[in-house]
């Protein structure tokens, strides 16, 4: 088995625009990165040029009816509309942005056809690059944090075919699956000289329905047009150089004539504030492979340069390419909010907190401290400034809430964790702020019955009953999350020395007990006991109950994107008390084994985020060869290579960030400082932390057989435990954990189960 191996150098701060002293052939750990891993099958990567959450996300728009919504711009067939600088990545609801396009063309402009682009091969990619090949011209592009350098080489130009650059201000992706969430052009802009031009569009809509926001842009050329004409859907007027529109959904814009030249280069650069914060934000004097290199440089110095992996190549393939789609969003806006200024960070594009809590966030806690910090001190600003902390948010507004206030659970994390530079006085208020008020209606036609926009939309119910009903959508999946919530401000209290507000959310982190009914049942399963929704009276709701469905999974119905058996699970501060509710070992055993099928039927959705600590509960028991060979499994049978190598949505890199933990052999129990130990994928792996230590896994005898425990060491000593604290492997030494692994699945563990850090017993 070839080994290889890639050693380091730590980024303690966020690099903006950092001179590069490596080239970007030095950087080898980059070219393990298949950027169009996840791009299909649901996955909705985002495969174009960045930088480690950048604004500037430049790539492809492509309409392709056999492919649906292009959520990330992006699909491998179809046809080209255009090259725009702002998208997201693995995000599911609906397209968002595909906003600030150009496009290069060669025919005279036609009104009444699409105008398009058709690859003539597959287009390529890696760190910082991203290029299309046609049969009229070659498109190369390169992206800084907020503006972009865009690369045209014409083929086949003639008297009748010029070198055109096509700028349709109105551009932007849409929902033709889901047009009840597409975004809408509403406004825009634009003048011009032959060597650029400057402008403004106003777009609202998409999956948090936004109302209207503003994205201005810039764009200097390599050399002057011949001539620019203004489109729209009427045709062309010669020699214009400026055009507006107010017609909602209109398609108009500028169109530059370079005549007979063989390449033009464009720098774009975006800002919500202004025009001229947009030109400001393109660095002029850089060519576009300086850009480049730069771009690959802050890719190694934050990130891919702080990891030295041992394994074979496509085991390290699987690792970088999954490290990369988990810096990709939210996006680091800071000196970009045009609603209100702030001396500290500014983060936009969570989509979703609910996806990216259990095991995202703490990863960066882990991997990136300075981002984690960063994000979470972000929320804090947001809530400053807004009055509430986001779940979904893009576009500079909050979006979407899909079940609690689960950003408590992102700051949580970080406060156990002993996270840096973050206003924790002003964090425990937002988060008492999400506990206590019951955010103002906004309505939404999915869940007509509280807010979906910010806030705990069903709290009412949640503090007369200490549980949800029917009343309110999601009844059982935002008792369980609520319930998961309010443990995260027991513990931020606990840590500010409070010692009531501990005590009371502690409490009220023991309500999702009290939809426990121990008596409902399933049909061909020997055990009873599940969640169900339950009335005001307090007794259990029966109708169109069943423990083994969830309806439509969605915004209307008692679980979202869960089945009550599944959510049975997703009390991760409080196992103790499901196992007793559950009544005995086995029996917590055999459910789990009844989700997966490796043991039982294909029940739990791995795609799907409230699953995720699922298959590492058997450590509570014990078991924790169980853990091993079904996260092993998973692994192994759901997360593949290539486009189609994610199970569905990446989720904003809550997917990959799940990979990553489980290729480590460690498992967050998020706002908690205990971490599951499994097995790892690599032979070593190698952790520079940021405060200089290190931190180091080693898998003796790993192989595809050998991949259970036979005898465990922790920092040098032997460990008897199935689960390991924060500071032991992360704090101010660094740490080790070194592994013993074989064949046998044995029983290794003989110290105590993990704990539940929020075992409490709820009164009925």
């Amino acid at each position: 088995m070839m080994l290889l191996t890639y050693i380091v150098a730590f980024l303690t701060t966020t690099v903006l625009a950092a001179p590069l002293k490596k080239k970007s052939t030095d950087l080898s750990a980059l070219d393990h990165v298949d950027l169009f891993y996840g791009t299909e099958n649901g996955g909705n990567m985002f495969p174009g040029a960045t930088r480690p959450f950048g604004m500037a996300k430049i790539g492809v728009d492509v309409l392709d009816s056999n492919f649906g919504n292009a959520y990330s711009g992006y699909a491998p067939g179809g046809v080209i509309t255009g090259i725009s600088m702002m998208h997201e990545s693995g995000t599911g609801g609906a397209p968002e942005y595909g906003v600030v396009a150009q496009l290069p063309i060669t025919k005279n402009f036609n009104s009444q056809e699409q105008v398009s682009l058709t690859r003539s091969q597959k287009d390529t990619a890696h760190v910082g690059y991203y290029a299309v090949n046609t049969s009229n011209v070659d498109i190369e592009v390169t992206a800084g944090e907020r503006f972009g350098i865009l690369k045209y080489n014409y083929k086949n130009i003639s008297e009748t075919s010029n070198a055109q650059i096509l700028v349709n201000v109105s551009h932007h992706l849409t929902a033709p699956d889901r047009p009840w969430w597409t975004q809408y052009f509403v406004n825009g802009s634009i003048d011009a000289t032959t060597k650029g031009y400057t402008g403004v569009s106003t777009f609202r809509g998409g999956w948090g329905d936004q109302s209207a926001w503003n994205i201005y842009f810039c764009c200097n050329f390599s050399q002057a047009a011949d001539s620019v004409s203004s489109f729209d859907k009427n045709g062309v007027t010669k020699d214009q150089t400026s055009t507006s529109s107010t017609v909602e959904d209109d398609s108009f814009g500028l169109i530059f004539n370079f005549g007979q030249d063989q390449e033009v280069v464009s720098r774009i650069g975006i800002s919500h504030i202004s025009e001229k914060q947009a030109c400001s934000n393109i660095n002029y004097q850089q060519d576009f492979g300086a850009l480049l290199d730069e771009t690959r440089g802050v890719w190694a110095n934050e990130l891919f340069d702080t990891i030295e992996l041992e394994g074979d190549s496509e085991t390290i393939d699987k690792f970088y390419t999954n490290l990369y789609g988990t810096h990709l969003i939210p996006t680091n806006k800071t000196g970009e909010n045009p609603n209100w200024q702030t001396a500290g960070t500014y983060y936009d594009d969570f989509f979703t907190i609910w996806d990216s809590f259990r095991c995202l966030n703490p990863m960066l806690n882990v991997i990136n401290p300075v981002r984690g910090s960063e994000i979470v001190q972000s929320l804090v600003n947001i809530y400053k400034n807004e009055g509430w902390t986001p779940d979904g948010r893009s576009a500079n507004q909050n979006g979407r809430v899909q079940g609690g206030t689960n950003s408590d659970i992102v700051m949580g994390d970080a406060a156990v964790k002993g996270i840096k530079n973050i206003d924790w006085a002003a964090a425990y208020s937002a988060m008492q702020h999400n506990a206590e008020t019951t955010p103002p209606y906004w309505y939404d036609s999915f869940a007509p019955d509280a807010s979906t926009k910010q806030g705990r939309g069903a709290l009412p119910d949640w503090l007369k009953y200490g549980y949800i009903t029917r009343k309110y959508t999601r009844s059982v999946s935002r008792t369980v999350e609520y319930a998961y919530d309010d443990f995260a401000l027991s513990q931020v209290a606990k840590k500010l020395g409070n010692q009531d507000d501990y005590e009371k959310y502690l409490s009220r982190a023991a309500n999702w007990q009290r939809i426990w009914n121990k008596d409902a049942s399933a049909d061909g399963y020997s055990y009873t006991g599940f969640l169900q929704p339950r009335n005001a009276d307090g007794t259990f709701n029966s109708t169109n109950y069943d423990p083994f469905s969830c309806g439509g999974c969605y915004w209307g119905d008692d679980e979202y994107e869960g089945k009550p058996v599944e959510y049975v699970f997703a009390v991760p501060h409080d196992i103790e008390t499901l196992i007793s509710l559950i009544g005995d070992n086995d029996t917590f055993v055999q459910r789990i084994n009844d989700l997966y099928p490796l043991h039982g039927k294909k029940v739990a959705d791995v795609g799907n985020e409230p699953s995720f600590l699922t298959p590492f509960l058997f450590n509570y028991v014990n078991q924790q060869y169980r853990s091993v060979e079904l996260v092993n499994y998973i692994l192994t049978n759901d997360f593949k290579s290539g486009s189609q190598g994610l199970p569905g949505n990446s989720d904003g890199g809550a997917m990959q960030a799940w990979v990553i933990f489980s290729m480590i052999g460690l498992y967050p129990v998020a706002g908690t400082t205990t971490y599951l130990i499994t097995s790892p994928s690599l032979n070593n792996i190698k952790l520079k932390l940021d405060n200089g230590a290190t931190f180091e896994v080693r898998a003796n005898n790993l192989s595809n057989e050998n991949i259970y425990v036979q005898s465990l060491k922790v920092n040098g000593q032997d460990w008897k435990q199935n689960w390991v604290d924060h500071d032991t492997l992360f704090g101010g030494k660094g740490g080790s954990i070194e592994f013993e692994l074989g064949s046998d699945a044995k029983v290794w563990e003989s110290g105590p189960a993990p704990p539940s850090a929020g075992h409490y017993t709820a009164s009925n």
